[in-house]
């Protein structure tokens, strides 16, 4: 079973960054090791890089539910498409 996401969050938007509106969506590769904590990297980036740096924060506060491999949790590397919308 790979791991699940139990805690996501997301970045506050400052008003700076409200200027552009933007819909995209941000692939973020997650390295879990068994204690559910995440190191993310960003594999497709949004085109603000200030944006980027505000997400890459927020996603290395993410928990993660670890893999399980024959009933015991093991590190994993794990793959999300994540939304982003300003408007």
């Amino acid at each position: 079973m790979s791991a699940r996401a139990i805690l996501r969050p997301m970045p506050q938007i400052p008003d700076e960054l409200r200027e552009h509106a933007l819909d995209t969506v941000a692939v973020v590769r997650f390295n879990v090791p068994v204690d559910g904590s995440a190191t993310a990297t960003l594999v497709r980036a949004t085109p603000i890089p200030e944006l980027n740096e505000l997400l890459l924060g927020a996603f290395n506060r993410w928990r993660f539910f670890p893999a399980l491999r024959q009933g015991k949790p093991v590190a994993s590397v794990i793959e999300l498409r994540v939304p982003v919308r300003i408007e």
